[in-house]
């Protein structure tokens, strides 16, 4: 299965019927499986969308099948993350229409900044994201981060 790695900015802008041209630097990465499609849902900070490849979001939602449907908080969260989600396919040009309900979420009403996230992309009101998010968050500050994360099984040798 081919890899996916988004990464980097984007500003975007959504035309009169939500369309939104899905630029080069992202298109450039879907993988044939994809199959040209995107599927939208709630991001978890709450005020943006994770849009991820069909390849990408079944890889995930796979996994999450692996969870405990009798626990309430796993139900809570399918209902959450996957019970909203919504499935686009992108037109000839890069274009894709993103419904009203899933916009509302991202607090998106006619720009759109899309951040690379690795195997999915973020979409963002660009002011949330700077004016917001970044400035609300002061534990956003990339060396304590990298501190705080147990990054040691991937840059050191175990003996192993």
């Amino acid at each position: 299965m081919a890899i996916t790695e988004f990464a980097g900015e984007f500003y975007c802008t959504l035309d009169s019927k939500n369309r939104v041209s899905i630029p080069s630097g992202i298109r450039k990465v879907f993988v044939p499986e994809a199959e040209n499609t995107i599927v939208f849902t709630r991001g978890f900070e709450m005020e943006n969308i994770y849009a991820y490849p069909l390849n990408e979001w079944q890889r995930l939602t796979k996994k999450l099948r692996t969870l405990n449907p009798l626990e309430k908080k796993t139900r809570d969260f399918i209902r959450l993350f996957v019970g909203v989600a919504h499935t686009a396919t992108m037109d000839s040009q890069g274009r894709v229409m993103i419904p009203e309900r899933i916009l509302k979420m991202g607090k998106i009403e006619k720009d759109l900044l899309l951040i690379g996230s690795l195997t999915k992309f973020e979409i963002w009101n660009p002011d949330v994201y700077y004016n917001d998010y970044l400035k609300r968050d002061d534990h956003l500050n990339l060396t304590e981060l990298a501190e705080q994360i147990e990054f040691r099984d991937m840059f050191f040798d175990n003996g192993e």
